[in-house]
């Protein structure tokens, strides 16, 4: 049997990967993203309209995809404040270094980055849902694999990571 319960959007049991956004040179965590649209690629991530990365959420950003070896450094991007807390002097072993396309920094350590550029903002009560153009897709040879072992967020500070990989479709 089933239980109803109110406002249960940060219930478990459906992990969502983790990923780095990058705005400026100003990293923070996000778990609510997804693409949507192939041609032009579109992908979107959904922010709260109260964050100080909101506020700076203009242009353009990346998203860097980090294997759960930088579980700690993904942690702190999204327990600090930017404009409170210096992110970047906690979060050892993080590069910022120069995107391609955009002005946002990417993660050196990423194994794959989208540089994106603003293409809608749809603002909800609490959320925005930004929708980015991605303009580079950016990947290490070798390091996009389907063992990596991700980070992802079961919601109310619970997280787990895929400890033997995913599988391949029959």
């Amino acid at each position: 049997m089933f239980k109803t319960i109110e406002n249960g959007y940060t219930l478990g049991y459906v992990p969502r990967p983790l990923v780095i956004v990058v705005v400026g040179e100003n990293p923070f965590t996000v778990g609510w993203h997804t693409p949507v649209n192939k041609n032009p690629f579109l992908y979107s991530i959904s922010i709260d309209k109260t964050n100080y990365s909101y506020r700076l959420l203009k242009d353009n950003f990346t998203i860097n995809f980090l294997t759960s070896e930088y579980f700690e450094q993904i942690l702190i991007a999204g327990s600090y404040h930017g404009d409170q807390v210096d992110k970047l002097s906690l979060m050892k072993n993080i590069h910022l270094i120069d995107s391609e396309k955009v002005a946002s920094k990417s993660i050196l350590e990423s194994f794959m980055v989208y540089e994106c550029e603003v293409y809608e903002k749809l603002d909800f009560q609490d959320h925005s849902l930004v929708i980015g153009r991605v303009l580079a897709i950016k990947y290490k040879r070798g390091k996009v694999k389907p063992k990596n072992k991700l980070v992802f967020s079961m919601g109310k500070n619970y997280y787990c990571f895929n400890t033997k990989g995913f599988y391949k479709k029959i």
